[in-house]
């Protein structure tokens, strides 16, 4: 397809945008059009509510992808381990971001990437994140397959996409606004999510370890967890192995559905989720 067909697409996308009555079709066309400038494949649009958990509006996943495992294991407890989601949380971060630049050092080598990325055959992936006032998160991503052109977006495409972003940002905004509040009352279960993922492991790791956990579970390296806590890599590599030992895990795989399993069975009574294994 031509650059002159794609602007084509997107305009009329555009014109269909101004015409559109809800949020719901001003995202679908969103999507689209962005999808039609970038040859993406696989789209999405959530909503994170302040303390609760997700709600994906909107998603179109690639031939491969299954929404069992894409869409409702990450509404269920995943998303806490979504790069973008973490970089909206821990850094309050907002605007237009790749994976690259907000994945650790080695989030390749997660159950997490395994799962929504290699196995899914999504080669790239671009997100918009805008943040409201009152706390919600509205996340908006384009995605394309490994096969073709090797998957990543390319300087052109990323500068495009990029240049939506005013146009993205106002139409998230509005989103945020508009959205119907009653639609959103399960606040109190993602803010159990969120304390679960804090003390997962607490009941039976010390602080450091904990610390280790967390960080090996969103992807940091060895070496970039040595850096950040202020500790040797011989040090962080003896938490490691006390932290699998005590979990009787032996892999990150292992690890990643220990952390599944825990959050739901979790019933809200022991900080720790993984009690609620042991009961």
């Amino acid at each position: 397809m031509s650059i002159t067909s794609d602007l084509t697409s997107w305009h009329q996308c555009v014109a269909n945008l101004l015409d559109s009555e809800s949020d719901s079709q001003r995202i679908y066309e969103l999507l689209r059009g962005a999808e039609s400038l970038v040859r993406g494949n696989s789209s999405m649009a959530i909503l994170y509510p302040a303390g609760g958990v997700p709600e994906v509006t909107h998603h179109r996943l690639l031939a491969n992808e299954q929404p069992s495992a894409q869409v409702d294991r990450y509404v269920e407890c995943a998303y806490l381990l979504d790069p973008f989601y973490r970089a909206a949380m821990d850094e309050q971060r907002e605007g237009f971001f790749l994976l690259r630049e907000v994945a650790p050092d080695a989030f390749t080598q997660t159950e997490y990437f395994r799962m929504y990325y290699r196995e899914a055959n999504l080669g790239d992936e671009a997100c918009y994140l805008v943040r409201g006032e009152d706390g919600v998160i509205a996340s908006l991503s384009i995605g394309r397959a490994s096969d073709l052109g090797g998957g990543r977006f390319s300087a052109q495409e990323v500068s495009l996409l990029r240049s939506l972003l005013p146009l993205i940002e106002n139409v998230l905004r509005k989103w945020i606004r508009n959205h119907n509040r009653a639609e959103m009352q399960q606040e109190s279960f993602g803010k159990r999510l969120e304390n679960a993922l804090e003390n997962f492991g607490s009941s039976l790791l010390t602080n450091r370890e904990c610390e280790v956990l967390h960080m090996t579970m969103r992807g940091h390296s060895i070496k970039s967890m040595a850096e950040k806590l202020d500790a040797s890599v011989d040090t962080i590599k003896t938490h490691r192995k006390h932290i699998y030992a005590k979990l009787d895990v032996t892999s990150q795989s292992e690890l990643f559905y220990l952390f599944i399993s825990a959050l739901r069975h979790h019933s809200g009574v022991d900080p720790d989720p993984l009690t609620s294994l042991e009961k």
